[in-house]
């Protein structure tokens, strides 16, 4: 069982589309140099102004498209203990980003509290390369979801995985962060972009095409990532229905954002920002307190 998952999250190469988003990138990078020294400064100047405007625009229209508290209230509880019903959509694609430590044992703990048995879910890991421990523990994790279900169940869902570079190491200087960042988001757009092998297009149409939802709860990478899926939905390379980030606060931060919590509230990409702590939810406007859902369980009495 646990080979047979190890295939599954095997790493998977750069998809036409993703080689697409690089070549434009590029060529865009030549055609602004040239523009540059080509273009008389008055042409620049104003092709700035209509670039940063867009962007401007782009950014507050994905935001007031996010789902906001109907109560007046500066935070929102929800911790309704039922789950929606997704059984009947044609596809549920979920991206699960799984930094270290602490961070893989919330999101993993979060996934197992949270998963529902269906036939029409894919879920997708974004590891950080080096990351050998949070590969080992989803492994284990997809095989007691396995277990639990008869031999062969579809409702098991599937699942593949993706490794990306550490967006800054502990310790790095942060002189050198920016180009690690650079390379974990050129590495993001294939995991945020490429269709599952087990769920193809000759099968499924586009119903796996991009992932539903993208889940983070605190590494560095986790913030890249989002930032990419964000400026993909921003030049409309991938639908705004698509890529929906929810980020989750550590249940760690009681009183006080992590740097990565802070990140996602001022730049606002998050669809969704959880805490898990009341009184930190009171402190964060705009915050949705779910409660407990990454703690670990008290062992039985």
């Amino acid at each position: 069982m646990e080979e047979f998952i190890r295939e599954l999250v095997a790493d998977i190469g750069p998809d036409r589309f993703a080689l697409f988003v690089y070549i434009g990138l590029i060529g865009i990078t030549i055609l602004s140099t040239a523009g540059f020294f080509l273009l008389s400064w008055s042409w620049i100047v104003a092709i700035v102004n209509v670039f940063v405007g867009f962007v401007i625009w782009r950014h507050v229209s994905l935001r007031r498209a996010h789902p906001r508290p109907e109560t007046g209230r500066r935070w929102i509880s929800r911790r309704d203990p039922s789950t929606p019903n997704t059984a009947g959509l044609p596809a549920v694609y979920f991206l699960y980003i799984l930094g270290s430590g602490g961070h893989t044992s919330e999101m993993l703990e979060t996934i197992k509290r949270k998963f529902v048995p269906q036939a029409n879910a894919h879920r997708r890991y974004l590891v950080t390369t080096g990351d050998q421990d949070s590969l080992d523990r989803l492994i284990k994790l997809e095989c007691l979801i396995r277990r639990c279900l008869p031999p062969g169940d579809p409702r098991a869902g599937t699942v593949d995985a993706f490794r990306v570079p550490r967006a800054r190491r502990v310790h790095q200087p942060l002189w050198t962060a920016p180009l690690s960042c650079l390379s974990t988001a050129i590495h993001a757009v294939n995991a945020l972009t490429r269709e599952p092998d087990c769920r193809p297009a000759s099968r499924h149409g586009a119903q796996f095409k991009y992932p539903h939802v993208v889940v983070t709860n605190g590494p560095a990478t986790g913030f890249v990532v989002c930032l990419v899926a964000h400026l993909l939905k921003l030049f409309y390379l991938v639908p705004e229905g698509r890529l929906k980030m929810v980020y989750v606060e550590s249940w760690a931060r009681s009183r006080s954002l992590s740097l990565t919590g802070r990140l996602f509230r001022r730049t606002g990409i998050a669809d969704m920002f959880c805490v898990q702590h009341e009184d930190l939810a009171r402190r964060t406007p705009g915050a949705v307190y779910v409660g407990r859902v990454a703690a670990p369980l008290a062992p039985p009495g």
